[in-house]
């Protein structure tokens, strides 16, 4: 087992100014695409994304934890496996929990834009100030970037990511630091809740939370306002509360599929028949390819006025009879018909019940990183491996001592591909909480 070193200045040493966050960040609540006055004010000062952060006073950081700064820099491939922010999120999370510098290089070099977009950027920004962190390197469009972090810290953070970026994304990398804090910590972000290519607030909300609970993970989200591409704006107001230590979970039997609930959201001034045609696709094909079994379907149209903008989607999620959720999302854009996005996101969700996993494609790399920090051995049954989840595999062996490994399920029924991801976890320790009694007598 091993204890997070923590080194930097004490707590309550703070440049930033001492006034309450919602005083210096209007979080604002524009509906259907109005916008507020006083947050574009804010909003005008220029593209780069915006972090503030307002101190928890009350704590200071006793002397023994101001360790020396780690000499060994580990180097990062950015451009490895997956090859994209994934990496990012991952390597500056563990660096900024392990107090350890990283350098990472060629940063998303095989994408079409190489380099940090604004979500990456503000993500990292994110993390150097949850940790007090020297971050250098960190512009857009940036391939390399070098993070020398000191202590993990809690308070009030607030993100603008300034454009659609995925505040789902941000909330990955900068979650597992939190966690490690010295007390509940509060985010405000800002940006694209429902972007492509990222998993949106929905599935955030009621799978991830699902899974995260089991590692000891307790987060609240207090507020949701929708916000989609290409403006943005929306946002997100939730409260992390740190834990000792993640507890290793096991997750290797799935149960039978006792339901399905389909629900798709609509926003702004678009036309309900949009989202009528996607419920009715979806609804015919879940019931179809689960007539035989007779597993309930749900259905539920959503008209949801606390959104920035016009948008909307899907989600269908799958329960089962010893508590897994798979669950599949889709966004809706000018470019997909209704039927066709209920079509592929209904055939994903198939697909990954077929094939036998217990968590869905998009899950199985998100559990990586926390196994990786467990006390103890965690397994996790999946179907095929992602590249994400290779890629997270690879950076948390990297990092940490944890060991993985991947075995093949051999009795699995007809057509499933499955396997059982199992980790020892180095088992990272909250020192502040492991002190606590000692952090109250100072």
């Amino acid at each position: 087992m091993s204890k997070r070193q923590n080194r930097g200045n004490p707590r309550g040493q703070s440049n930033n100014s001492g006034n309450n966050l919602r005083d210096v960040y209007s979080r604002g609540n524009p509906r259907n695409g109005q916008s507020n006055q006083r947050r574009n004010k804010q909003n005008n000062s220029g593209n780069e994304p915006e972090v503030f952060y307002c101190p928890e006073l009350s704590l200071v950081l006793p002397k023994k934890y101001h360790t020396q700064p780690k000499e060994d820099i580990i180097q990062v491939d950015g451009s490895l496996l997956e090859g994209g922010g994934q990496i990012l999120r991952i390597s500056s999370a563990l660096s900024c929990i392990l107090a350890q510098p990283i350098s990472i290089s060629k940063i998303r070099a095989c994408r079409p834009k190489p380099g940090l977009s604004a979500q990456h950027l503000s993500g990292l920004k994110l993390v150097a100030v949850a940790c007090e962190g020297d971050l250098q390197g960190a512009a857009i469009r940036s391939t390399e970037v070098t993070l020398n972090p000191g202590c993990v810290r809690s308070g009030e953070f607030s993100v603008d990511t300034k454009t659609a970026g995925s505040v789902c994304l941000l909330l990955q990398t900068i979650l597992p630091c939190l966690l490690f804090a010295p007390s509940t910590s509060t985010l405000f972000l800002k940006g694209g809740t429902d972007a492509d290519f990222a998993p949106p607030i929905d599935y955030f909300r009621f799978t991830f939370l699902q899974y995260a609970k089991l590692f000891g993970i307790k987060v609240s989200v207090d507020r949701v306002l929708r916000g989609f591409f290409p403006k943005g704006c929306g946002e997100v107001a939730l409260n992390v509360q740190p834990l000792k230590y993640l507890t290793p979970i096991t997750i290797t039997e799935r149960g039978q599929i006792t339901s399905i609930s389909v629900c798709v959201y609509i926003c702004g001034t678009l036309p309900s028949s949009l989202a009528e045609r996607c419920l009715h696709t979806a609804q015919n094909m879940v019931q179809r390819r689960f007539s035989e079994t007779k597993v309930p379907v749900k259905t539920n149209l959503v008209r949801d006025e606390e959104s920035f903008g016009n948008g909307w989607g899907l989600r269908i999620i799958a329960e089962t009879s010893l508590g897994c959720v798979l669950t599949s999302t889709g966004n809706g854009n000018p470019k997909i018909t209704p039927e066709k996005l209920a079509s592929e996101t209904t055939e994903q969700l198939i697909k990954d019940i077929d094939e036998g996993g217990c968590v869905d494609c998009h899950m199985q790399d998100q559990l990586i990183i926390f196994m990786g920090l467990a006390r103890g051995v965690s397994r996790v049954r999946t179907g095929p491996l992602t590249l994400h989840t290779k890629t997270a595999i690879h950076l948390v062996e990297k990092l940490t001592s944890a060991q993985f490994s991947v075995t093949k399920v051999e009795d699995c029924n007809l057509g499933e591909q499955s396997y059982i991801v199992e980790c020892k976890g180095v088992g990272v320790e909250n020192v502040y909480l492991a002190e606590q009694a000692e952090f109250q007598s100072v």
